[in-house]
């Protein structure tokens, strides 16, 4: 199930870090007006895409349900070695380093996904309650805020030709900014908020040159002050993918159940972009439930999209009742698959999505916590994604590992 997501912007996070921080003076946040992205609360990021659910489209519902996002055929990875260049500080950073002329076949080679500090370029540290730097928000030290440059370049599959291109980045630490082919594509912190970028005009035939400037440290970095180690980098996966110009940009599966904690109903909602020319018309977005083994559930929710102007965005929202579904427990973590299809106007499948779906009901009754209707003692770590060889670079093994490690030892959250 998509979890609801709360959004607070750059300065009211700072309001209310300055608020419930007496050391942090309020006259101290004034920041001018020439100060760069990183250190400026006001900017968090730049042509970034709106903030959505992790989708990734598929061409048709089948391969959606039953595949892993990576075996979309729009779907391309960018792991791999990159050219990289690191300094101590930003004014030593390299200029002029996204432009395709630029020679980097001097520079040494790093993997992305990984961390810095653990491929041989400056140090981890490791802190409780004190910053690791010195404290003067927004502002960071001029001398000690390593950059990192990297560059690779890649080929759009010809087969993607009319559709739009986006540049994912799962993760970045923590502050950076985006070129392609020379130009600006836009500029990102929140270092484990996925950010993705249209880079679609920025594009050409052929080979294609990527630069990413990426800073250690950023104003966001103040908001990120707890018990756990400090790494640098592209740490999660990069890559691209495609959509038509038409593009089932985000959606939402939600449920609820009945007071007898028996029957449910579920909403979806999906949202509707339309970044073609000429308006759209006559499309239509189909939700079905499906269980464990594949099989259909209920009837599938039709959703007529109605007219989208260019650039213009239509939510469309449809429910239905699911007769006594298997409910999800810590100990019957029961899932379901919400498939979600856009089809045109002549009912061809434009793309098609899923997420996985729990039915469940959290309440607090009586000041005791309760999932469907049974009072539950949580039992928790705090779980901070963490390799002991890759730092915040984590395998799906690795993750599975951790699960059974927490369950063995009667954890339920």
């Amino acid at each position: 199930m998509k979890k609801e997501r709360f959004v607070m912007t750059a300065t009211a996070c700072f309001a209310l870090l300055l608020a419930v921080g007496g050391a942090l003076l309020l006259p101290r946040c004034a920041v001018a007006a020439d100060v760069p992205d990183w250190e400026n609360p006001d900017v968090n990021s730049r042509n970034r895409e709106p903030i959505g659910c992790t989708r990734m489209p598929f061409p048709d519902a089948e391969a959606a349900r039953t595949q892993p996002r990576e075996a979309s055929p729009w779907f391309q990875s960018l792991d791999g070695n990159w050219k990289f260049n690191w300094v101590p500080k930003p004014a030593d950073k390299p200029t002029g380093f996204q432009e395709p002329a630029f020679d980097v076949s001097g520079w040494k080679e790093i993997p992305a996904p990984s961390c810095w500090e653990l491929e041989g370029y400056g140090i981890p540290i490791y802190t409780n309650v004190k910053y690791p730097f010195p404290a003067d928000p927004p502002r960071l030290p001029k001398e000690d805020d390593p950059v990192g440059s990297y560059r690779r370049t890649f080929t759009v599959p010809e087969a993607w030709a009319g559709r739009e291109v986006f540049l994912q980045f799962r993760g970045v630490y923590s502050a950076y900014y985006v070129w392609v082919n020379g130009k600006e594509v836009g500029y990102a912190e929140d270092s484990k908020l996925p950010s993705e970028f249209n880079i679609t005009k920025h594009l050409k035939p052929g080979e294609n040159t990527l630069a990413v400037e990426v800073y250690r440290w950023c104003d966001g970095s103040y908001l990120e002050d707890q018990d756990f180690w400090r790494y640098s980098g592209i740490f999660r996966p990069v890559g691209i993918y495609s959509t038509a110009p038409v593009q089932l940009r985000d959606f939402r599966a939600q449920s609820d159940l009945d007071a007898a904690y028996k029957d449910a109903k579920l909403t979806v909602s999906a949202n509707v972009r339309n970044l073609g020319a000429h308006p759209a018309a006559g499309y239509t977005v189909e939700a079905t439930l499906y269980d464990a083994a594949g099989k259909p559930v209920g009837q599938t929710l039709k959703m007529p999209v109605g007219a989208t102007a260019t650039g213009a965005e239509t939510v469309v929202t449809a429910s239905s009742s699911v007769p006594d579904p298997l409910k999800w427990t810590a100990e019957t973590p029961n899932l379901y698959r919400v498939v979600v299809a856009l089809r045109d106007a002549k009912g061809k499948v434009v793309e098609a999505d899923a997420c996985s779906h729990g039915f469940r009901k959290i309440e607090i009754k009586d000041a005791v916590f309760m999932i469907n209707g049974v009072p539950v003692k949580v039992k928790g770590v705090n779980r901070h994604e963490h390799d002991m060889h890759t730092s915040r670079t984590i395998t799906v093994e690795g993750m599975i590992q951790d699960i059974k490690l927490m369950k063995q030892y009667n954890m339920n959250i």
